[in-house]
């Protein structure tokens, strides 16, 4: 077997390693919805320019824009309430700060973190710039921050690392210290559904 011979079995065993993973990160999705009662509604790639999608896409496109869940945004909502999951795979570009093609110079990815971030509203102000800003995004970082507006509207945010989600009894605890977050800032709009 030659050298393009290796690389692509190891294409090939990323991308089944990559469905399973995906699989199971939309499980979690599905999950959270269930637990918070609350229907999901759309997702967004944060990280690609313009992800291909109903038969469009340019060839031009970055590379990026074919990996959309390298960070992603996961969104639900119901009548006020707005709350998204971003998953971030990877701080290995925050970490180094460096641009978004220079992927060789990204942190190595033994020192990087997975991580879901998840952001709260119930009032009209939303901004996911803020929220998503550098400063939350690298290695180093705030466990919880709120953004707030010039009326004072406020988003909450709380990041999480994907480590605390490896099963269902790690995933309830981290959905309870997630309600207790909101709860400590006189949020009580998302309670946890007991069984699902």
């Amino acid at each position: 077997m030659n050298d393009f011979d290796n690389v692509l079995v190891n294409v090939k065993n990323s991308f089944r390693l990559l469905y399973s993973f995906n699989s199971r990160l939309l499980d979690l999705m599905k999950y959270i919805g269930k637990r918070f009662n609350l229907p999901y509604s759309g997702g967004w790639t944060k990280f690609s320019a313009s992800s291909p999608k109903d038969g469009k896409g340019s060839l031009d496109n970055w590379a990026w824009d074919w990996l959309n869940l390298y960070l992603y945004e996961f969104h639900f909502s119901k009548e006020e309430i707005k709350f998204s999951i971003v998953f971030q795979a990877d701080t290995g570009k925050w970490d180094s700060e460096v641009d978004y093609l220079d992927v060789d110079k990204f942190e190595k990815a033994e020192k990087t973190k997975t991580k879901l971030i998840f952001i709260f509203s119930n009032n009209e102000y939303w901004d996911m710039d803020m929220a998503l800003d550098d400063k939350y995004m690298g290695n180093e970082y705030e466990n919880e921050y709120s953004i707030e507006n010039e009326n004072k509207d406020k988003i909450y945010c709380k990041i999480f690392e994907l480590n605390d989600f490896k099963n269902k009894k790690e995933i309830d605890q981290a959905l309870d210290k997630y309600i207790k977050y909101l709860n400590k800032n006189k949020i009580f709009d998302i309670t946890i559904v007991e069984e699902v």
